[in-house]
């Protein structure tokens, strides 16, 4: 039974991500089975397992769950068919009846130290904005503030996680942009974002 487990944990990291025009910052880390094209992501950003990114700019710190869909291609609802053999290029059938051109959808935009639970999607063209928190299993087809915490089908605003005072001053410090070592060295005040912030605006 013991290595039974360990063989299976051994096959699942086996299983690895699949990357096109991508670029990952070398801190962040993308977990198994994942799909990703077109992605930018920033520094110790990470993703979990088996969530398909496509045509999305993510910041830095930002948490992603497992099995979550994010972004991803449209199909085109004025055309007599949705189905791709009719339009222009590359496609999983590997067929075209005809060149209809294609139009690529609009970006996700994820700013920083977002946090999007497990099996989340977010709809191509969304801006989440910075500090927001995305609820497990919430399916958001309209911009998130940022700060907000938004839940349920589609995603709505429950609350903020700060009140307005916090999250404008939060917006201003920007510590997601802080060198490593200036972040080591405020490490011990992360646990309370008022004396981060009076500490940030004290030594300019």
């Amino acid at each position: 039974m013991f290595k039974s487990y360990y063989f299976a944990k051994f096959l699942h990291k086996m299983r690895i991500s699949s990357f096109k025009d991508c670029k990952i910052d070398p801190t962040a880390r993308v977990a198994n089975c994942c799909a990703m094209v077109n992605v930018e992501m920033g520094r110790y950003s990470y993703t979990g397992n088996y969530t398909h990114i496509t045509n999305s700019v993510i910041g830095s710190f930002c948490s992603i769950g497992d099995n979550c869909g994010i972004g991803g291609g449209i199909h085109p609802m004025n055309n007599v068919s949705t189905s791709p053999v009719f339009l222009r290029g590359r496609n999983i059938m590997r067929k075209n009846f005809s060149e209809i051109p294609y139009v690529s959808s609009e970006p996700v935009l994820i700013g920083h130290d977002v946090w999007i639970g497990d099996g989340v999607y977010i709809k191509s063209g969304v801006h989440i904005g910075t500090g927001a928190v995305i609820g497990a299993h919430a399916v958001v087809v309209h911009d998130v503030e940022p700060y907000s915490i938004v839940v349920g089908i589609p995603a709505k605003e429950i609350r903020k996680r700060f009140d307005e005072e916090i999250v404008k001053s939060l917006l201003e410090i920007k510590w997601w942009e802080w060198t490593d070592e200036m972040i080591e060295k405020k490490s011990s005040l992360f646990y309370d974002p008022k004396m981060l912030i009076e500490d940030a605006k004290l030594k300019g």
